[in-house]
């Protein structure tokens, strides 16, 4: 085979990679939010442009040039779908944060800064530690983990995803 040709072959097995992993973290971010027919549709595409790419590379282990850049497609396209889910992830996350002896001006802190935050107490094991937990746009979660961070630097923090927000108190917006 000309090497004109496997090198074409290459820069399309690439390309097809980046769009279908491009494709599977939107899939990812808008499953659960989004209508059951577009899901199901992007994962028709992605299922294809697997199939198709690995198809290839699978058939000649030996080319070198396929297997690079079925690879290369892969990391590229994760890049490419975090830089997106960055840009556009619309979702909400829940900030937890346990801090052993500064859990009030944590949380005021994080209030200061247009969020709303709960604080109870829990029994750690060492004792009683302030628990603070704030529901806040996903974009947002870096700005609350900073603040509890250089209130306490010791506060231990966790972030999850809330698959769904009803009611309740989230920043304002800011122009």
């Amino acid at each position: 085979m000309p090497i004109q040709n496997v090198i074409l072959g290459a820069v399309l097995i690439f390309l097809v990679r980046v769009i279908s992993i491009t494709l599977s973290t939107i899939r990812y971010l808008i499953m659960g939010r989004a209508n059951k027919v577009g899901v199901t549709a992007i994962a028709f595409v992605e299922a294809l442009t697997f199939a198709l790419t690995f198809g290839v590379v699978a058939s000649d282990l030996t080319n070198m040039w396929y297997l690079m850049a079925y690879c290369a497609g892969f990391a590229i396209g994760t890049l490419v779908g975090t830089s997106i889910e960055q840009r556009i992830g619309r979702g909400y996350s829940a900030v937890n944060i346990v801090s052993m002896n500064k859990s009030l001006p944590v949380a005021e802190e994080i209030r200061k800064a247009g969020f709303g935050a709960t604080r109870t107490s829990g029994e750690g094991n060492t004792g009683t530690v302030g628990l603070i937990w704030v529901v806040v746009r996903r974009r947002d979660v870096a700005q609350v983990v900073s603040i509890a961070t250089e209130v306490d630097p010791n506060a231990f923090v966790t972030v999850e995803e809330a698959r769904s927000v009803m009611r309740g108190f989230i920043q304002y917006e800011r122009s």
